[in-house]
């Protein structure tokens, strides 16, 4: 599995990702009104929810580790900040919620991330967006490469849920997101319009399809391609379907101190 510089990526990040209008509904859903609380958007690349949450009402704050990425999304919203999530530079109590939107698969210290998260919450709830062990076993993607689903970094829901309890958080909630569009082109999001496996410059705009060696990717994307033009690909969606209604698109968490 290769690493992707994100700050190469910043430079054609938005010419297939956007705000997905499926991943804020659940997002606002969780956070509940605005009413001009602050919101840190933790790993927020280049600025395209916090946009639409500080449109909805939030007063938002952003953050990344890559510089490339705040240097985008301060061109969208003014000064942001260069900075991990598992060493965040604000003080205690700095802000009413925080969102981490498709962040956790990236973060190698989960207990030092939720602490952090903790510490600068007042009331909350911190809202993480993020593929999981059950979200990866209803992608219809793992059956043209398996090894993906298998990947350490996601992570079974259950673990998600005890990692935030441990951290402090003392209430979880656990929901699913399910894609009806293709704005933040994840490829979670792209598996629900198998016609954009035809498209190179959209599939490889993704970080779960850009990290597989050419040896893998090139034969399995072939697959796809025949397989959609024979129909078998609609076939093989098909035996996903139980789990997509089971487990969405996306896991869901609100966690409140």
């Amino acid at each position: 599995m290769s690493t992707i510089d994100y700050d190469a990526w910043a430079k054609k990040y938005d010419n297939t990702r956007g705000a997905s209008p499926s991943v804020l509904r659940p997002l606002r859903e969780a956070l509940g009104a605005p009413n001009g609380r602050s919101l840190l958007d933790i790993g927020g690349g280049t600025g395209n929810y916090s946009v639409a949450l500080g449109e909805a009402g939030f007063r938002v704050d952003h953050c990344d580790p890559s510089a490339g990425m705040v240097q985008r999304a301060a061109s969208k919203m003014g000064p942001t900040v260069v900075a991990d999530g598992q060493h965040l530079p604000f003080r205690e109590s700095a802000f009413d919620c925080a969102v981490a939107i498709k962040v956790m698969n990236h973060v190698p210290d989960w207990p030092r991330f939720f602490a952090e998260a903790h510490r600068i919450l007042r009331g909350g709830p911190l809202v993480l967006v993020h593929a999981t062990r059950e979200t990866m076993r209803a992608n219809w993607i793992t059956h043209y490469i398996p090894t993906i689903g298998k990947q350490e970094r996601f992570r079974p829901e259950a673990e998600t849920a005890q990692q935030l309890r441990a951290a402090g958080f003392t209430r979880v909630e656990v929901g699913h997101m399910h894609y009806d569009d293709i704005v933040d082109g994840s490829a979670q999001a792209l598996k629900s319009f198998p016609e954009a496996f035809l498209d190179d410059s959209r599939i490889m705009n993704t970080s779960l399809l850009s990290r597989e060696p050419p040896e893998t990717l090139t034969p399995s994307l072939a697959a796809i391609r025949r397989d959609h033009a024979s129909g078998r690909l609609q076939e093989i969606i098909a035996r996903y379907e139980p789990l997509v209604r089971k487990y969405g698109d996306g896991s869901v968490f609100a966690a409140w101190p």
